[in-house]
């Protein structure tokens, strides 16, 4: 059972099939989800714009005037891992803009199986009638080495001081979203 749980969430994970004997990642793995687009898709968009974080670092959220966004969501951002295991991060700093999304992320497995070009990833989001299933393709990554000098460039919310972890911006290329009514997993 585990592995078939582990082929099914690598089948979400893969961006696009083009061969016709492989399995179409986005419409087979479940009958439940919807691939989006036109008016939904544009609706979904704004769901994913509106529950957005703001990506601060802790010295912008530190600065004069600063105003938190309201209305944020958590996201699970979820990668296989070297092992074939899945790996599924809770995420509170994430953001969706014109058919791309950011993250950063504090080093760990999840964030270095992204880390790289060409990683494909999905990031879980709750909207208010539904899940949507943003398929992710790494395109660039920055490291923002822990130091004392470079602790106010890390994200307000960085919990790594005390391991002086690194962390990882990430910027991804959606290869389409999905909706579902339910939490599949």
């Amino acid at each position: 059972m585990k592995k078939l749980f582990a082929l099914l969430i690598a089948a979400m994970l893969l961006c696009g099939a083009a061969a016709a004997e492989t399995v179409d990642a986005y419409t087979t793995a479940s009958a439940t989800k919807t691939v989006l687009s036109g008016d939904a898709l544009a609706a979904a968009e704004e769901v994913l714009m509106a529950k957005s974080s703001l990506l601060s670092s802790a010295d912008e959220a530190k600065a004069a005037g600063y105003q938190p966004k309201t209305g944020t969501g958590i996201a699970q951002i979820m990668s296989i891992n070297p092992d074939g295991s899945i790996g599924l991060s809770s995420i509170s700093e994430w953001k969706y803009e014109s058919g791309k999304v950011f993250v950063r992320l504090t080093q760990g497995q999840n964030a270095l199986n992204l880390a790289k070009e060409g990683a494909t990833g999905t990031l879980l989001v709750k909207g208010d009638s539904g899940y949507y299933i943003v398929h992710l393709k790494a395109v660039a990554v920055t490291v923002l080495e822990y130091s004392e000098e470079t602790a106010g460039q890390f994200d307000q919310y960085y919990s790594g001081a005390a391991n002086a972890l690194n962390e990882y911006d990430i910027e991804f290329d959606v290869g389409a979203i999905e909706q579902t009514s339910m939490l599949m997993f």
